[in-house]
């Protein structure tokens, strides 16, 4: 939806919490958010997002906001579903569209959409989650070690995991399985973790990650101390070119809007695109924050850029 200017200092409903299993996460987030706003002068009421349309609608009447500050991560939040009640109200609001929240959310889509306009992705297979436990069996999918086991659609690491050989296989088929009937299996590519930010519509910078744990795992991004964040990566020159690049298209071929974070692996030889997150944390281990600090932009000037912004 397209909206004039927001009235200077004006009234923002806050978006946290929600119902997904990034809840803690999210009200983590909204919270700094809120707080940030609020120092900044503006009128904030924070909306605990509940699986109750009529709930999060009077909240929204009652406060009567000029802008919406969507912060909620996961299913119902990042996936369209709130984006599209926003449009109905009618609203201008952060982040991406209903079709760019859509896209997005459901890393299989969001990878098939990549590979279709050229973009480098690591090779997967989709099942289903009652296809688990034949992964390497006569009867089912055959995958090669190792392999990465993530959710199609959830967020902050939540119900990946790695799989190096056998154990790890026979210990992924006792877990009982609650993140979704969609699941990828992604060929693992081994070497350096990096992520880009873009913000509406152009590469502010990105980050080298270095985790305690095998890859970028949810303690890694929310534990005190679980990686380093490098601003000023070494790599070479072409590399960092591609990974700027690469977040630029995916964020316009996604129809994103706002600030993304493009995610990616490299092995020495080749970028590879894993994804792109249209809500990302904004708490203050989060990577988003951090590339803005690295680049001149303080989490105030962030802020008010995205809500200056308008894009809806």
């Amino acid at each position: 939806m397209v909206a004039g200017p927001l009235k200077q200092k004006g009234r923002v409903a806050v978006l946290l919490g929600g119902w997904s299993s990034e809840r803690e996460v999210s009200l983590n987030s909204g919270k700094n958010v809120a707080k940030v706003l609020r120092g900044l002068g503006y009128e904030i009421a924070e909306i605990d997002v509940q699986k109750d349309l009529r709930h999060f609608t009077d909240a929204l009447y009652n406060f009567k906001p000029d802008f919406v500050f969507n912060i909620l991560h996961g299913s119902g939040g990042e996936d369209g579903i709130v984006q599209g009640v926003l449009e109905m109200y009618g609203v201008p609001y952060s982040g991406s569209s209903v079709l760019g929240s859509a896209l997005t959310f459901n890393k299989s889509v969001c990878k098939k959409l990549a590979r279709f306009s050229g973009i480098r992705v690591a090779d997967w297979i989709d099942i289903k989650a009652s296809e688990i436990p034949d992964i390497n069996t006569k009867s089912g999918k055959n995958v090669p070690f190792p392999f990465i086991v993530k959710p199609s659609a959830n967020g902050s690491s939540v119900g990946v995991y790695l799989i190096f050989g056998e154990d790890d296989l026979s210990k992924l088929k006792e877990v009982d399985w609650t993140f979704g009937d969609d699941v990828m299996l992604e060929k693992y590519i081994p070497g350096r973790e990096f992520t880009v930010m873009a913000l509406n519509g152009k590469t502010v910078g990105g980050l080298e990650i270095r985790s305690k744990a095998e890859f970028y795992d949810y303690s890694s991004k929310y534990d005190v101390g679980g990686s380093v964040h490098i601003p000023n990566f070494e790599v070479d020159k072409s590399v960092k070119q591609e990974l700027y690049s690469v977040t630029g298209t995916a964020y316009d071929i996604c129809h994103c809007s706002g600030v993304a974070r493009a995610d990616f692996r490299y092995d020495g030889e080749n970028v590879y695109f894993l994804e792109i997150n249209t809500q990302p944390g904004m708490t203050e281990l989060s990577l988003v924050p951090d590339i803005a600090r690295a680049n001149g932009i303080s989490i105030e000037a962030l802020i008010e850029a995205i809500v200056g912004a308008q894009q809806r």
